[in-house]
């Protein structure tokens, strides 16, 4: 008897500031390994001391992706979450748009420290910017100090056409474990009891192009 073939690893997808399934470099990185678990993880670090405003528009842009893929939302902090996630869909990788925020990268490096020990890669693709922050230098090679020359250097750089939304995912659609999110966020207090997942378009690439939607889309959530 030949042997059989067996189906290749999930993945998993974690949704951060990039909550849209078209021109999304990581999300499209994600589908090609295979099956993919769309996850997001309400981390209380920056739960906690996000204001009424940003915490609804966050609930609002979680369900909408909510009601286009089967995301899980989980509450904690992501070294721990995230590794969870992982280890129970048997992944691989854990696909991500680069973060170049201070607490995102200090985030992102103990996650990425907490997979690789547990034989899961993190893997990087595009970031939350047309141009990635460090691209742009002046000729001696150091960092623009005056915004006329730097955003002359930003146009004549440009950046990547939109790219489209995967065409025919495949969708990991159990975990344990997940939350669920009223329609204000105002039950998301961090005392609050919790019990079963909260639920928008946007692009992070090496160099993509972003609507005015998608940029107010940014803006409005957590650093994270």
């Amino acid at each position: 008897m030949g042997d059989m073939e067996s189906d290749p690893p999930a993945s998993v997808m974690w949704f951060r500031r990039d909550l849209r399934l078209a021109d999304n470099p990581a999300l499209v990185d994600a589908c090609a390994d295979g099956a993919v678990l769309p996850l997001f993880v309400l981390d209380p670090a920056l739960w906690g001391p996000s204001g009424a405003v940003r915490r609804a528009y966050l609930c609002a842009s979680l369900r909408d992706l909510r009601d286009r893929v089967p995301l899980s939302v989980v509450r904690g902090d992501p070294v721990r979450r995230v590794v969870r996630a992982a280890r129970e869909v048997g992944a691989e990788r854990v696909h991500v748009a680069a973060d170049q925020g201070p607490y995102g990268r200090r985030r992102d490096e103990r996650v990425e420290k907490a997979l690789e020990e547990a034989g899961i890669e993190l893997v990087r693709s595009g970031s939350p910017y047309a141009v990635d922050p460090g691209r742009l230098t002046t000729g001696a090679g150091t960092p623009f100090q005056v915004f006329t020359p730097y955003a002359r250097a930003w146009a004549d750089h440009g950046w990547d056409p939109p790219l489209d939304q995967p065409r025919h995912p495949s969708w990991v659609t159990t975990l344990s474990g997940t939350t669920t999110t009223p329609a204000s966020g105002r039950g998301w207090a961090i005392r609050a009891r919790w019990s079963t997942t909260p639920w928008s378009g946007v692009r992070h690439s090496t160099g993509g192009r972003r609507s005015g939607a998608d940029s107010a889309a940014v803006a409005g959530l957590p650093d994270g």
